[in-house]
């Protein structure tokens, strides 16, 4: 599943132009280096996701076959680590 799919579906930003600008923007990091929003993803893989307000990193532990609801998201994902982050620090808005 491509990067900036894959970070829709799982409601981790609104809408897949959100994620492309992130993507483009080398907010959104696969294995700590930033990617494209064609990237294939795969479960194991590690994405960090820099948000205005925090970072998220998170291992896939499996990929959606759609659309997820967002209560149901962490079946697809592990949070490895989450911080936050100070108003003034970069990011992109998700």
């Amino acid at each position: 599943m491509r990067t900036d799919l894959l970070l829709k579906n799982l409601c981790l930003v609104k809408t897949r132009g959100v994620a492309r600008k992130g993507l483009d923007s080398g907010s959104v990091k696969l294995h700590g280096v930033e990617t494209k929003p064609a990237r294939e993803v795969n479960e194991g893989d590690v994405i960090e996701i820099r948000y205005p307000d925090r970072v998220l990193v998170i291992e896939l532990t499996a990929i959606p076959r759609g659309q997820v609801p967002k209560n149901g998201r962490t079946e697809y994902f592990r949070i490895i680590r989450e911080k936050p982050l100070h108003r003034d620090s970069g990011g992109w808005n998700a």
